[in-house]
């Protein structure tokens, strides 16, 4: 957490001297407690519990996820109470902290059968733009399968990087999470958006290769989208040199030295 505020006072700074920064580390909430303002709000039909909690999921399957990660402990669903006590009982014996695991209840639908899609959106300060779907076999979407897309799906895609059509359903959350930059991913469950998370740090890049020329060409938009975003949000000429930040002395330092030198 002190990573947090010395980030949280570096966002201040910067502001202070008259730049333009996104992303109140101090505002920014947890995966666990967005999930659950998406679902208090009415945005996600599903929610999540801190495993810690002891509560009973009102719906199945969940699946386990840690609280700081970006993979989920275990890639299998979960149907009763007992099976996820079992999985819990295993992980915290492996050295999973109790407190970073969630349950959180499951949410995805096939876009095709057996083959599913996440969708996602940027945010860039006040520009919104679509980005290219992930199509994996399995509801646990992470990096994606190629050629597993039919040629219909990568015309819908192109669809949706140029036109952006989910803009108003995933603006309201990022207003919940205060996030001003990043990118949120969500899946499509009856027809209603169902939101995953929002990541304040998205890994950017930009391929250029692709046996889809639909999705070349989606490639080129999301690419042009993102840097034009980048210089809307660019500083004014007229922001002051960053003021010098007093050194400070780590307490932690000071005590291991004397520890240190008890010991020799």
């Amino acid at each position: 957490m002190w990573r947090v505020r010395e980030a949280a006072a570096l966002y201040r700074r910067l502001r202070d001297s008259g730049f333009r920064v996104l992303n109140d580390p101090a505002r920014i909430p947890s995966r666990y407690g967005l999930l659950r303002r998406l679902h208090d709000n009415g945005i996600n039909d599903f929610t999540a519990y801190r495993v810690e909690e002891g509560v009973v999921p009102r719906r199945w399957p969940v699946l386990l996820r840690s609280e700081g990660d970006h993979d989920p402990p275990f890639r299998e669903l979960f149907h009763s109470w007992d099976e996820v006590k079992h999985a819990i009982d295993g992980a915290v014996t492996a050295g999973m902290p109790l407190a970073s695991l969630l349950m959180v209840e499951y949410a995805a639908e096939p876009v095709r059968p057996n083959l599913f899609r996440r969708l996602s959106v940027y945010r860039v300060g006040d520009v919104w733009f679509g980005a290219t779907c992930v199509h994996e076999g399995t509801w646990l979407v992470k990096g994606g399968v190629l050629g597993i897309a039919t040629p219909e799906l990568y015309d819908d895609e192109l669809r949706i990087v140029r036109d952006n059509p989910f803009r108003a359903a995933v603006e309201p959350a990022f207003a919940l999470a205060e996030i001003e930059y990043g990118r949120i991913d969500f899946g499509l469950v009856g027809g209603k958006v169902q939101i995953y998370e929002i990541n304040s740090n998205p890994t950017i890049s930009f391929p250029t290769e692709h046996p889809s020329p639909a999705r070349v060409e989606s490639y080129r938009i999301y690419r042009q989208n993102f840097l034009d975003a980048l210089i809307a949000i660019d500083s004014p000429e007229e922001a002051s040199p960053m003021p010098q930040q007093p050194r400070r002395r780590n307490p932690f330092r000071r005590a291991y030295r004397s520890l240190l030198s008890r010991l020799r």
